[in-house]
C-alpha cells in the first residue's frame, strides 16, 4: 500500500483470482470481462495478454451532485494460476492488492484451494471468498462454508470477518455483488498513489514478438509513466516509445493500477520483476551497470552459501492445449517448476493444434531456445514440416505430470552453471608482524568455522571488503598445521597486494560450480 502524501489520490485496486482448477476462475473472469463492456463514457474493455481493466458502476455518495451512476475502475490480473503471482510473492512483494478465492459449491475446499489460500496469507493481502457454481444441482453452500471453517477461513455473518458472496460465474448471479465487495474492501484499505512521481511496478508477462521485438505487460503500482522516459526491469531496459493500454490503443502516458504493454526491451525481462522509471535511457543504463557491479562485489555471509555469478534463468516455453481448463492447469503446475535461480516462462499459449506460427515463434525466441509443448493436441502438417527442417523438437503429452517432469528435465539441462560461494570461516587479525613484497605475517584467532592452508580469503575492514588474499602457511604453537578451528590462535603467512591491519577480518571461502 502506498503511503499517503500531499499528492496522493485514491488508486484503483489490483485483483488476482485464485482457487482450485475447474472451480470456475476462468469463467468468472470471462463473465466480468464480457459484461463490463458498456457504451460511451463507461468504456469498453478488451483482454490483453495478462491483465485488463474494467469499469464498475457505483452509486454516488450521499449528498453527491449529478445524476446517474458513477464508475470506478478495477484491474484484474488475468489467468488465475498465472506465474506472475508466484514469482512476485517469491521476491517478497505483491502486485495484487486484493485476492478472490473461488470455491465451488458442489466440490468444497480442495488441494489447490489450500495452496491458493496459503499464497494469499503469505502475501498478507485482504481476500474475498466467492462460492461459485451455486446453480449446480448438487451445490451445497452450507457444506462449502463448513469446509472453509475447518481451514480457519471465518466468513462474515458466520462468526468471522472474511467477506464472501455466493455466485454463478456461468449465469452471472452474484457477480455484481462481488464487484461491489471488491470496491468496498478497496475503500477500507485506502489504496493510494502519487501521480507526480516516476512510475514503478511489476512485469506481469513478457514475450518476444517476431515483428516488434520484445514486449512486456506491466502493472503500474505507483507514479506516472510518460513517453520519452525509460524503464529498468531487472537487467532489461526499454525506452518508453511504443506503449499501449489494455485495449491495444497507443498511449503516451499511464498511471497507477493501469496494465500496459511496452515494446522495445533490449532483453526479455523476468516475470515478476519490479521496474523503475528513469528520465532517459542513458540514466537507466547507468543504474543497470551500478546494480550489476554491486551484485558482483557484495559479500554473502548471512547463510554461508550464495550465488556470486549468473542471473535468474527462465526457460521460454510455448504451450498449446485442448481446452482452457487444461491450459489453466498446465500454467498453474509449470509455475511451481524451478527455484530461486531458475523458472519456466510461458511466453505464448493457446488452444488448438501446434501451428506454423508456434514454430516460427520458437525460431524467433532466444535464437531458437524456446520449448514447444502440446497437450492433448496434434501438430499441423505445415508446422511439423517446418519444425523438422529447422530441427525444432515438438513434444506432445496426454498426462500433465509427465509434461511437467519433462520440463523439469529440460530446465535442468538448459540452465547455465552457477558459481556459488561456501563460507568456510572467519578469523580476526590480532597483530601484524611483517610485510615483504606482498607476503605478510599476521597473528589471529578463528572466530567461527575453520581457516586452512591454501585458503582464499576476503579481508574485511569495518565490514567493507578491501581485497582478496591467499593463506600460504599456518602455525600454532610454532608448528606448521593444515588448518585451525574455531577459538584457536595462530600465526599465518598471507599473500596480499595490500596492507592487512590489526582488527581486520579474514573471511575464508571456496567457489564451486553448480
Amino acid at each position: 500500500m502506498t503511503k499517503s502524501t500531499a499528492n496522493s489520490t485514491e488508486r484503483p485496486p489490483i485483483v488476482v483470482v485464485m482457487g482450485h482448477v475447474d472451480h470456475g476462475k476462468s469463467t468468472l473472469l470471462d463473465f466480468i470481462r464480457h459484461t463490463s463492456v458498456v457504451a460511451g463514457e463507461a468504456g469498453g474493455i478488451t483482454q490483453h495478454v495478462a491483465a485488463y481493466e474494467v469499469e464498475h458502476p457505483v452509486k454516488p455518495p450521499e449528498g453527491g451532485h449529478g445524476a446517474g451512476l458513477l464508475t470506478k475502475k478495477i484491474t484484474f490480473i488475468d489467468t488465475p494460476g498465472h506465474a506472475a503471482f508466484q514469482s512476485i510473492r517469491a521476491r517478497g512483494a505483491n502486485v495484487a492488492d486484493i485476492a478472490i478465492l473461488v470455491v465451488a459449491a458442489d466440490d468444497g475446499v480442495k488441494a489447490q484451494t489450500l495452496e491458493a489460500l496459503a499464497s494469499i496469507r503469505e502475501a498478507k493481502i485482504p481476500f474475498i471468498v466467492a462460492i461459485n457454481k451455486i446453480d449446480k444441482p448438487n451445490a451445497d453452500i452450507s457444506r462449502t462454508q463448513a469446509s472453509l471453517l475447518e481451514k480457519e477461513v471465518y466468513l462474515e455473518k458466520l462468526g468471522g470477518d472474511v467477506p464472501w458472496v455466493a455466485i454463478s460465474a456461468k449465469a452471472g448471479t452474484g457477480v455484481t455483488e462481488l464487484l461491489d465487495l471488491i470496491l468496498i474492501v478497496s475503500e477500507l484499505q485506502e489504496f493510494r498513489g502519487d501521480t507526480t512521481v516516476p512510475a514503478e511496478g511489476y512485469v506481469i508477462e513478457a514475450h518476444r514478438d517476431a515483428k516488434r521485438g520484445i514486449a512486456a505487460t506491466l502493472i503500474i503500482t505507483n507514479g506516472t509513466l510518460k513517453s520519452g522516459s525509460s524503464i529498468l526491469a531487472g537487467h532489461a531496459i526499454a525506452p518508453v516509445r511504443i506503449m499501449e493500454d489494455h485495449t491495444g490503443k497507443a498511449i503516451r502516458e499511464a498511471t497507477f493500477s493501469t496494465p500496459i504493454t511496452l515494446v522495445g526491451f533490449d532483453e526479455l525481462p523476468a516475470v515478476g520483476e519490479s521496474f523503475t522509471t528513469y528520465t532517459n535511457k542513458k540514466t537507466a543504463e547507468a543504474a543497470r551497470e551500478a546494480g550489476a557491479a554491486h551484485s558482483q562485489a557484495r559479500a554473502f555471509v548471512s547463510s554461508g552459501r550464495a550465488t556470486i555469478a549468473g542471473e535468474h534463468f527462465a526457460l521460454p516455453v510455448i504451450v498449446r492445449a485442448d481446452t482452457t481448463g487444461s491450459l489453466e492447469a498446465i500454467l498453474h503446475e509449470t509455475a511451481k517448476i524451478g527455484d530461486e535461480y531458475t523458472s519456466i516462462s510461458i511466453i505464448q499459449s493457446g488452444i488448438g493444434n501446434v501451428s506454423e506460427n508456434d514454430v516460427k515463434s520458437v525460431m524467433a525466441s532466444h535464437a531458437g531456445g524456446a520449448v514447444l509443448i502440446g497437450f492433448n493436441v496434434g501438430v499441423d502438417p505445415i508446422a511439423e514440416a517446418l519444425a523438422r527442417t529447422h530441427n525444432i523438437p515438438v513434444e506432445t503429452f496426454t498426462i500433465i505430470y509427465k509434461l511437467t517432469e519433462r520440463l523439469q528435465e529440460i530446465l535442468k539441462a538448459s540452465a547455465p552453471k552457477r558459481i556459488v560461494e561456501e563460507i568456510q570461516g572467519h578469523a580476526q587479525v590480532l597483530k601484524c608482524f611483517s610485510s615483504h613484497r606482498g607476503e605478510q605475517v599476521i597473528g589471529g584467532k578463528v572466530s567461527d568455522g575453520t581457516l586452512a592452508k591454501g585458503a582464499v580469503v576476503r579481508v574485511l575492514r569495518r565490514k567493507t571488503v578491501i581485497g582478496v588474499g591467499k593463506v600460504i602457511n599456518i602455525q600454532t604453537n610454532k608448528k606448521n598445521v593444515d588448518k585451525v578451528d574455531v577459538g584457536t590462535e595462530f600465526g599465518a603467512q598471507v599473500n596480499a597486494e595490500f596492507e592487512i591491519a590489526q582488527g581486520d577480518i579474514l573471511e575464508s571461502f571456496t567457489s564451486v560450480e553448480q
